[in-house]
Order: structure tokens, then C-alpha cells, then sequence
């Protein structure tokens, strides 16, 4: 269902723009995302393809101005946006060993709490530093980078285009990336893929903890990794 709603979110923009272009017989438009104005856009289109690890790509769509260079914008939702698709496999292209010290800060971490093989396990943020969520944000052109834009909204977009500026209106957010990178906290957020995975402290994947065990019902062996700009009130956290 996520997959479903992002696609219809990437596709409500793609198609607004390119309807606003249409109806403004083919001449580009500017876009108004609460606010930011992005000028001269002559058309939108979905990004085609993946990061060089095989993970989803950081651009979800990009716009494409009359006289400048292409913009990239990565599309998400209002609520608890997971932001840098890819888990930690793909930042160890720009942050190597990443993967390794957020897992063996949470294995401690759980194990300090008292944490027992078998148990449920409970999700873990790790808050990432100054100096590296600007590489996490924007990313690189292997991870389907680098994103320029950010574009946070509701999954079903609305736009109205009015003639007599040129202005579509999208009912969303678009904000700089390295301005987003700067203004937010973000964090690693690890959680079970299954409910049935368990706490599996000797679990080791290339000598970095795994945390959970094989899920009974569906065989998965592994946690998933995102990263969030927000955690709950009694979140569980580690330095990273």
C-alpha cells in the first residue's frame, strides 16, 4: 500500500504540470509549493531507474525547466516521512562503515537494557550527525541523486493553475535539499520487517549485528533501516 500511495502521489504531480503546460498551450509554467516558486517549467516525468546497490532510487520525479538543467525532487508523505530510500546499504557508498557502528551502537544499547534473545524488539533511532546529513539528503548520482528539491505533501495531490500568473499551485511543500539537510534532525530508524522476527544478539551479517532473527512466517532475516526527521516522545536512542 506505501508503494501504491507514493505512486499516486509522483504521478498527481507529474501529471498536474504537464496538464498546467498543456492547458498553457505548451508554454512552461511556474510552480508554487507553499511558497517556494520554482520558474519556467516546460515538463515533469518519473525518474527511471534504480541506485548502483539495486535499491529504490533518491529521485522520485523531476521537473525539466525550459533553459536550465533538470531538477530532481525526491516526493513523500506528511506523516513521518522515511526520507534517503536505499537503507544502509546504499550510505555505505558515501558514509562507509556507517552500517557497522549504528547496528553495534544498537546491539549494546538493547543489550544494556536488558534485552533477552527471543524477545521483542523494540525500534532504535540513531541520530545522525551534523556533518553527515547533508550527504544523506542530497546523495549522489549513484544512489539516483542528487536531489535539489524536497517535495512533502498529502499522497492525493490537488494543484490549481492560474492563467493570468502562469502559476500552478501544488498543494504540497517543495524546500531546498541541503536547506532541509540544515533545518531538520534526522535519524536512523531500525525496525522488524515481520512481527514474528525476535531479539538475535549473535546474529552477525559480514561481521555487523543483524539484531533480528528469521522471521518464522515468512523467512525474512533482517530489520529495516530508514531515516525519519521524527521520533516519538520516548523513543529509544543511540549516537551514531
Amino acid at each position: 500500500m506505501a508503494g501504491a500511495s507514493a505512486e499516486r502521489q509522483e504521478r498527481g504531480v507529474v501529471d498536474a504540470i504537464n496538464n498546467a503546460v498543456r492547458q498553457n498551450k505548451r508554454v512552461p509554467v511556474d510552480i508554487n509549493a507553499s511558497g517556494t516558486v520554482l520558474k519556467g517549467i516546460a515538463s515533469a516525468k518519473k525518474y527511471n531507474g534504480r541506485q548502483a546497490s539495486g535499491s529504490e532510487p533518491y529521485t522520485d520525479v523531476i521537473f525539466v525547466p525550459k533553459n536550465a538543467k533538470e531538477i530532481n525532487l525526491s516526493l513523500k508523505g506528511e506523516e513521518s516521512p522515511s526520507l534517503a530510500g536505499g537503507g544502509l546499504r546504499a550510505l555505505e557508498t558515501i558514509l562507509p562503515g556507517i552500517a557497522n557502528r549504528f547496528m553495534t551502537a544498537v546491539l549494546k544499547k538493547l543489550l544494556a537494557m536488558g534485552v533477552k534473545e527471543g524477545d521483542k524488539v523494540p525500534d532504535v533511532y540513531g541520530a545522525i550527525s551534523d556533518v553527515n546529513k547533508k550527504k544523506i539528503v542530497v546523495g549522489t548520482s549513484a544512489m539516483g541523486g542528487p536531489i535539489d528539491y524536497m517535495y512533502i505533501g498529502p499522497m492525493d495531490v490537488k494543484s490549481q493553475y492560474d492563467p493570468k500568473t502562469n502559476t500552478l499551485y501544488l498543494n504540497g511543500a517543495l524546500t531546498e535539499a541541503v536547506k532541509y539537510a540544515k533545518s531538520h534532525k534526522l535519524f536512523f530508524r531500525l525496525r522488524a520487517r515481520r512481527e514474528d522476527q525476535t531479539f538475535a544478539p549473535n546474529a552477525v551479517q559480514a561481521g555487523t549485528p543483524k539484531i533480528y532473527g528469521k522471521s518464522p512466517s515468512k523467512g525474512d532475516s533482517a530489520g529495516r533501516i530508514v531515516i525519519t526527521d521524527k521520533v516519538p516522545a520516548n523513543a529509544i536512542i543511540v549516537e551514531v
